[in-house]
């Protein structure tokens, strides 16, 4: 991973409604969350409360989570997966 970019695993405890977790790599916290913005995800701003761990590592994760994200070294939402593929890293 570059050195400029962070790993961050977003998560929404007190909504049981909302996804699991969000992985994103980004250059900061705020880059994350506009990246998250950007594939059309606004939990955290909805949550009533934010967990983000910074610098997580593919051992940090679950199962389920590492057999379905995408690569955790480049910029982009990992999981779930769009930071590979046709249209990866295009701003909406």
């Amino acid at each position: 991973m570059a050195p400029d970019l962070t790993a961050f695993w977003i998560s929404f405890p007190d909504d049981r409604g909302f996804p699991l977790g969000l992985g994103v790599t980004a250059h900061s916290k705020d880059d994350a969350f506009q990246l998250l913005e950007d594939q059309g995800y606004d939990f955290h701003l909805r949550a009533r409360s934010v967990d983000v761990k910074v610098q997580v590592g593919v051992a940090d994760l679950d199962l389920h989570v590492r057999t379905d994200m995408g690569p955790i070294v480049v910029r982009g939402v990992w999981y779930p997966c769009f930071n590979i593929g046709f249209g990866a890293g295009r701003r909406h």
